[in-house]
């Protein structure tokens, strides 16, 4: 009967952590769910098409055939399409949903971690592991590092892929647990439910690729000093460890004589290169992400980092030591495995992004969004331990001071994360907040003038095209854009000038060729105005505003109204609502009768 009784309560204990975790989980996220789209979401979702096709994308043949592809991920996205089209509310719905569930996976994933890791050396308490999986998972829900994860609607590769990561650990827990004998039918099942997660999660985002190892290291982990398995590893760690290190040896060699390896071709390969980008990571872990784990302010969407390119550079030789330092610690201390183990997740969950894939940005805060879970466990163990430890004869006392601690953090993060969540309310806000903390990285000042140019404030958004201009003046959407609203303020002049720039630096891009096309046909500039429309629709055929174009040339300058009329067709069969478009209709009439005259 009492054993009844305690596994009731037991049961209703974690029910009620669950429920506090969803219920604060949806008033600290919950005023973002009317952001708009911003960012790449822009282009993925609402300007490239990628979803006009959803009845492709919602069949398990496009999963197989675009998995590698992160095919799932796009599924998701086409869901929100089915379920409420292009409104932003069912996809931001989706990423908090999916963020508390991971939460809650957490909770339950802690508790596991601590029943298994952490009898090893000592029994933990009841209390102690309940306190710790909670508010590891109130930190990992409201920590404002997770903002971007959460906020960023392509920010779901990340909260998706942990979900499946996290699943795909917490059946692992279950198929090692100790306490109980488990049946070889079930321990079946729950290795096909665990790869099954794992290969799903993979058409999420790759970074998943990370999971074998850290299962490996926890069965490693929680073994006894003379079980089977340690024997074994100790008999042959000589052996192992030779063929690790040249393994090793032989991956590096590989990665940093062939730049494509593993990656393909690629702008971040040829702009940045993997060395430097190797050399950076150290300094992006240790300065920037333990930074803002400790201290989550002056959160960033586009970072202004340094990049490493010396071995001896004193911040990559101190980033360095730094992380041997935690390490050796963890090794070290008292709780040895927990914190070891710990370190580990966070290090090689964060390697895909942080090692040797060279990526555009050196760092970004969403890719931490899973690695951080050791940051929030290792804190909520901190927060418990310390007052034990400083008054080891005042056990209420160290309570009280416990809860207060975790109360006031949790107010802190909070308000942070809500505050968070409002810069994203609108490009203007998230850009001017980006630009005032990166003021000399150029792609900030670009999407703000662009932020600007689609809220109507053009004066503002020239003072900061042309503030990026001076930074660099080489770059594509400068000179598109700023040419373009030139042009719209009558500045034909300048407008030419740097559109002739933005075609010279991307020569295949339509939009360019239009408006030149369209400056010089104002100018009568005819043989040049003929060029640059021709050329645009050799770009892009279904380009009806220069087809249209071509029609007045040829039908008002060359001479040529067969030419215009097939020009003027094909204009309206593209755009038929387009503007001017009665008037081209009166002008193919007009040139069909002039034909049958002759």
């Amino acid at each position: 009967m009492k054993n009844l009784i305690k596994k009731k309560l037991y049961h209703r204990d974690h029910f009620s952590s669950c429920l506090f975790i969803l219920v604060l989980g949806g008033l600290v996220y919950g005023n973002h769910l009317q952001n708009p789209f911003q960012f790449d979401t822009v282009a993925y979702i609402t300007n490239h098409h990628r979803l006009d096709n959803i009845n492709e994308q919602l069949n398990i043949n496009y999963l197989w055939k675009e998995f590698i592809h992160r095919g799932l991920l796009q599924i998701s996205l086409a869901f929100n399409v089915h379920l409420d089209g292009f409104r932003t509310f069912g996809y931001h719905l989706i990423n908090m949903l999916l963020h508390l569930i991971n939460s809650v996976l957490v909770y339950f994933v802690t508790l596991g971690i601590w029943s298994y890791l952490g009898s090893i050396n000592s029994q933990s308490k009841d209390d102690e592991t309940r306190f710790v999986a909670l508010f590891t998972a109130v930190f990992f829900l409201i920590h404002p590092i997770q903002t971007e994860s959460v906020v960023y609607i392509m920010s779901r590769s990340e909260v998706f892929a942990a979900t499946f990561y996290l699943s795909s650990f917490l059946l692992f827990q279950v198929y090692v647990v100790r306490d109980r004998p488990i049946k070889t039918a079930f321990k079946i099942l729950v290795l096909f439910l665990i790869s099954t997660a794992f290969i799903l999660g993979f058409s999420v985002k790759q970074t998943v690729i990370t999971l074998p190892l850290m299962l490996l290291l926890y069965f490693i982990f929680g073994q006894e000093s003379e079980s089977t398995s340690i024997r074994w590893l100790k008999r042959r760690k000589w052996g192992i460890g030779f063929i690790i290190m040249i393994g090793v040896s032989l991956l590096f060699h590989k990665l940093l004589t062939d730049e494509l390896f593993l990656i393909g071709e690629s702008t971040a390969g040829e702009d940045i290169g993997r060395l430097n980008y190797m050399l950076t990571q150290p300094t992006v872990i240790f300065y920037y992400y333990f930074k803002l784990l400790l201290f989550p302010i002056n959160l960033n969407i586009d970072p202004d980092i340094q990049l490493i390119t010396n071995w001896w550079s004193w911040k990559f030789i101190t980033a360095l030591t730094g992380i041997a330092g935690l390490v050796y610690f963890c090794c070290r201390a008292k709780e040895n495995r927990i914190l070891l183990y710990f370190i580990c997740w966070f290090l090689i969950v964060l390697s895909p992004s942080s090692s040797i894939i060279t990526l555009s940005d050196l760092a970004a805060e969403h890719r931490t969004y899973l690695a951080s879970y050791s940051f929030y466990a290792v804190l909520a163990y901190c927060v418990y331990k310390v007052p034990q430890l400083v008054l080891p004869n005042h056990s209420t006392r160290c309570k009280n001071i416990v809860l207060v601690i975790s109360i006031f953090v949790s107010i802190i993060f909070s308000g942070l994360t809500i505050q968070r969540n409002k810069i994203w309310a609108s490009e203007v806000l998230l850009w001017n907040d980006t630009v005032n903390k990166s003021p000399q990285k150029i792609r900030p000042v670009i999407n703000l003038g662009h932020a600007y140019t689609t809220a109507g404030n053009i004066d503002l958004a020239i003072k900061y095209f042309e503030k990026a201009l001076a930074l660099n003046p080489n770059i594509f959407a400068t000179n598109y854009n700023l040419g373009n609203l030139y042009l719209k303020r009558g500045g034909e002049e300048d407008a030419l000038r740097l559109l002739q720039t933005a075609a010279l630096i991307r020569p295949k891009i339509p939009e360019t060729h239009e408006l030149l096309g369209e400056i010089y046909l104002k100018r009568k500039q005819i043989e040049l105005a003929e060029f640059h429309l021709k050329r645009a629709v050799e770009i892009k055929p279904d380009y009806a505003i220069s087809m249209r174009n071509l029609g007045l040339i040829y039908y008002f300058h060359l001479n040529k109204p067969e030419e215009a009329a097939a020009y003027f067709s094909r204009a309206l069969s593209i755009d038929p609502n387009q503007k001017q478009a009665d008037i081209i209709r009166i002008l193919i009439k007009k040139i069909r009768k002039q034909i049958r005259r002759q």
